[in-house]
């Protein structure tokens, strides 16, 4: 019953903005295909400010919207929600102005107050308040205009709300504590939820009230397949119309003329987390010892068939801020043994087990990092999780060693959420204590963001990025490439790395 009066309340909503519109719902022989796509995991939540999880981000992309979005293509910002801004000659604050006529998909009008709303309550919230970690304060003069305060300057501003989405704060309040587990028109993009089931399926269709123009493919269908394999498969078998592939099968891909294909360079680094909580990893000289065993062609080959980029610092050199020296962990056997010969446990011994999502690249990652720590006396378990368990249990320490991964877009800040002591809830290591200079890495982040000089940025995040690497706590191994396939009768002009765009997209 309770599901009756949610899916009759949704039509109620949906024939209100087809009304108001004045569009009612498509004509006899427009095209309404359904579009069926797939993500690697069951959506956790619907709350935009309640994950950082990629797969769910990648999805409610489509529905909700920032105040300015950055190409991921390009690094240009492109107004959404705002239609301009300007920044204060001292650089403490940002003044928006807001787009008028902009719709929420349950048809109410976006005004000042919602943003005012929307980033205050991301603020709240450790998954995500990183991306606002300045703001001392945000206000709305007038019903069109936001005013945000900062702290600091903050040269990552932009980049960071690019990942903070607007919501409407009315059904928000009315849905309470509910509000991220059931179907919503919160949003303002492109797309609006008709159905969810987390774990199994749900849909969408074209908003008609979108202010940039109705989206040219009319519905959107999601199922969650955790499974590469069984997701190619079911691409294979007609029931996906766009994948990101194994890359193992790229090759049979893209020289078959039944699809589209694409490989796109990533955003992306793929990491190993070492815990130093956990004996026997507070050993500094095990941990090193684990840094220089890992390889990573080994891994790049199990993983990506050696298509990915075999990464030595925390972040790809196309970002702002991106270190280009500094500490290194070079696959090095004879190292590795050094290092363990220095430490408490020469001899070898157990050292846990490596955490990873089941069933894909991580994993993948895992078994690789098993055996190179096998070579020189360290043994492991490699234990398979749930990607949303195995993303909790990351947040909140309870891992030895973790396989894992994370798109950090744009600039070096980006990093801040794995690791800066104040994202507590966000952050895989935990460096406040006794054992690191805590302290001077908080401080660095803060100053990274305070100067606009790109080379002093860069001086700053080296360092940083030392300071990073000399724990041994955070390992990068490389930046994945995405390989896209797609139907042909699908147009897409472009791939982006990371975060489709599925309101560009159309049907031939």
């Amino acid at each position: 019953m309770k599901r009756f009066f949610e899916r009759a309340a949704l039509l109620s909503a949906a024939v209100v903005i087809f009304a108001m519109c004045g569009r009612g719902f498509p004509a006899a022989g427009a095209d309404v295909r359904t579009l069926n796509l797939s993500t690697l995991a069951p959506l956790t939540t619907v709350d935009p400010h309640n994950t950082t999880n990629l797969q769910d981000i990648t999805f409610l992309k489509q529905v909700f919207e920032p105040l300015v979005f950055q190409n991921e293509a390009t690094g240009d910002y492109e107004l959404r929600i705002a239609e301009g801004y300007s920044v204060a000659p001292d650089g403490l604050a940002y003044t928006f102005n807001i787009r008028k006529g902009v719709k929420f998909h349950n048809g109410r009008d976006l005004k000042a107050s919602d943003v005012v709303f929307s980033l205050k309550r991301a603020a709240e919230n450790p998954k995500v308040r990183n991306y606002l970690v300045t703001v001392a304060d945000v206000s709305a003069p007038d019903e069109y205009t936001v005013v945000v305060k900062l702290k600091q300057p903050n040269a990552a501003f932009l980049n960071n709300q690019n990942m903070v989405f607007i919501v409407n704060r009315a059904e928000v309040e009315e849905q309470g504590e509910e509000f991220g587990t059931k179907l919503t028109l919160a949003g303002t993009g492109p797309y609006f939820l008709t159905s969810l089931k987390h774990d199994v399926e749900w849909t969408c269709d074209a908003f008609p009230a979108y202010y940039r123009g109705e989206a040219p493919i009319k519905k959107l269908h999601y199922v969650p397949i955790t499974d590469a394999s069984a997701g190619l498969i079911a691409f294979e078998s007609g029931e996906l119309d766009w994948y990101i592939a194994p890359i193992a099968n790229w090759d049979a891909l893209s020289s078959n003329p039944k699809y589209k294909t694409e490989l796109v360079p990533a955003n992306h680094i793929s990491f190993i987390c070492v815990n130093y909580l956990k004996k026997p990893l507070d050993d500094d000289n095990l941990r090193k010892a684990i840094a220089y065993a890992i390889d990573k062609d080994a891994m790049n080959i199990a993983v990506f068939s050696g298509h990915a980029v075999n990464a030595d610092f925390l972040i790809g050199a196309q970002n702002t801020g991106a270190p280009t020296t500094g500490i290194v962990y070079d696959y090095d056997l004879q190292k590795a043994k050094e290092y363990l010969a220095k430490s408490a446990y020469p001899k070898g011994t157990h050292i846990g087990s490596i955490n990873c999502s089941a069933g894909g690249n991580y994993e993948k990652m895992a078994v690789v990092l098993q055996a190179n720590l096998a070579e020189i006396g360290l043994t492991c378990d490699i234990n398979r999780l749930e990607s949303a368990t195995n993303l909790e249990y990351a947040r909140t320490q309870k891992f030895d060693l973790l396989a894992t991964g994370g798109e950090v877009v744009g600039d070096f800040d980006a990093w801040r959420l794995y690791c800066d002591t104040r994202a507590v809830g966000a952050y895989y290591v935990k460096y406040e204590g006794g054992k690191f200079d805590y302290k001077k890495m908080d401080k660095l982040w803060d100053d990274g963001i305070s100067v606009a000089d790109t080379a002093k940025r860069k001086e700053i995040y080296t360092e940083l990025n030392n300071m990073i690497m000399d724990t041994a706590t955070m390992l990068p191994v490389f930046h994945r490439p995405t390989p896209f396939v797609w139907t042909t009768d699908l147009n897409i002009p472009r791939n982006y790395s990371i975060f489709p765009q599925v309101y560009e997209w159309s049907w031939k």
